[in-house]
């Protein structure tokens, strides 16, 4: 058996097209992560269907040469498997040459964190009129919860208590928290509420969601691309060189909950965390963050790595 390679992959292709009913975007994908293992065959003359373990890790050492990244190549590799594993249940191939191949360990990335400098800049550059009055209210209120951007954006307005400075998300599989507020949140958020309020009734704008906290200067539910954009908008305007997203609110919000001794299982709760694992990323930062505050400040810090 040594069915030629680019047949063999029009085949699978074919396959996940008719059969699995992938999108036109995965097919692509595959198409392009086989074509290189098919060059790879077609380069050194091997039958693809009786690789040997020493060939296969060739092929997973010129992706690295090539400078693919740790994801891709596990992506690539990934896809590989899968053809191999559809040649063995339908064309009779007996073993699966990448079965043994394991996923390259992804390197873990800190999550960019502000200063409280920079969240005070933030939280100040907005003026007075209705559009600055909601993007503070939008900054101060990620910041003060650490809600995800999604859940800030369903917030309805029965949601809010400001007697109890605390507002009710819907989380991620439908479950429900508390989140709180500051007072500067409070007050932020309570006049940006008053003048929507008060807009709404001015303009008589068709199609308003009053029940939507955040809305947009037609009176519609702010959207993420909206709230994407006011981040945009700020940041470039206060020259922070740092990439500012709704998300980096939130990494802010428990890093610095931490750095002010607010214990891991706190701030589980508050993020809405399933997993303490997930929390465990920003004590990290926190290690960080001491870090060069020590090599800083310490006299003999500088000298260290």
């Amino acid at each position: 058996m040594n069915k030629d390679i680019d047949r063999a992959i029009d085949d699978y292709l074919q396959y996940l097209r008719s059969i699995k009913n992938y999108s036109v975007h995965t097919l692509k994908a595959y198409a392009h992560d086989l074509s290189l293992l098919s060059a790879y065959i077609t380069d050194y003359n091997l039958p693809f269907d009786s690789l040997s373990h020493t060939e296969v890790r060739r092929f997973t050492a010129a992706l690295k040469r090539k400078e693919y990244a740790e994801r891709s190549i596990n992506r690539i590799i990934s896809g590989i498997k899968s053809f191999y594993r559809y040649e063995i249940r339908f064309t009779g191939l007996d073993r699966n040459p990448f079965s043994q191949v394991r996923s390259m360990k992804k390197q873990r990335t800190l999550p960019t964190v502000l200063t409280i400098d920079e969240v005070r800049r933030i939280l100040s550059a907005p003026g007075d009129d209705f559009i600055g009055a909601r993007d503070r209210a939008v900054f101060h209120t990620l910041y003060s919860t650490g809600c995800r951007l999604s859940e800030m954006l369903s917030m309805n307005t029965d949601d809010v208590s400001f007697t109890y400075r605390k507002i009710l998300v819907h989380g991620k599989g439908s479950k429900d928290r508390y989140v709180f507020l500051t007072r500067a949140a409070v007050h932020d958020l309570h006049l940006y509420m008053s003048l929507k309020q008060e807009r709404a009734r001015k303009q008589k704008l068709q199609n308003t969601d009053n029940a939507a906290v955040f809305v947009n200067k037609m009176g519609k539910r702010l959207t993420p691309q909206g709230v994407h954009y006011i981040f945009h908008t700020y940041v470039t305007k206060l020259g922070i060189e740092k990439h500012v997203t709704p998300h980096t609110f939130r990494h802010t919000f428990a890093t610095h909950l931490l750095d002010h001794d607010a214990g891991i299982r706190v701030v589980q709760e508050l993020l809405g965390h399933e997993n303490i694992s997930t929390t465990q990323i920003y004590s990290h930062v926190g290690a960080k963050r001491l870090k060069e505050v020590y090599s800083k400040n310490h006299p003999h810090g500088r000298s260290e790595s």
